[in-house]
C-alpha cells in the first residue's frame, strides 16, 4: 500500500513539475496597435508607429504573415500585432499575430 502511494506521489510531482516547466518555457506575446510605415519583404522586416507615435521594427518570421503584407495591407493601414521579443528583436511568428483593422485582413 505504501509503495502504491508513494508512485502517486512521484507521478503527481513529475506532473507539476512539467505543468511549471511549461509555463517557464512558454513566450510571453505583448500586443501592440499602430499604423505600417514601411515594410521589405526581402528582409522580412516591417516597421510600424505604434498609437504613442514610436516607430517599432518588427522580425516577421511567418511565411504565410509575410504573404499578408505583400497582397493585403499595405502602409499607413492600421494593425494590431502579437509579438515575442527573442535575442533583443520584436518578432512575429504567428500568421495570427499580425492582422488589420479594416475587413478582409
Amino acid at each position: 500500500m505504501n509503495t502504491v502511494r508513494s508512485i502517486a506521489a512521484v507521478v503527481v510531482a513529475a506532473f507539476c513539475i512539467m505543468m511549471l516547466a511549461g509555463v517557464v518555457i512558454a513566450e510571453d506575446k505583448m500586443n501592440i496597435k499602430g499604423k505600417i510605415k514601411e515594410y521589405d519583404l526581402e528582409k522580412k522586416t516591417l516597421v510600424v508607429t505604434a498609437d504613442d507615435g514610436k516607430d517599432m521594427t518588427f522580425v516577421v518570421e511567418n511565411e504565410k504573415a509575410l504573404k499578408k503584407l505583400d497582397d493585403r495591407l499595405f502602409v499607413g493601414d492600421e494593425v494590431k500585432i502579437r509579438y515575442t521579443v527573442k535575442d533583443g528583436k520584436n518578432v512575429i511568428n504567428g500568421l495570427n499575430d499580425l492582422k488589420g483593422t479594416k475587413p478582409g485582413c
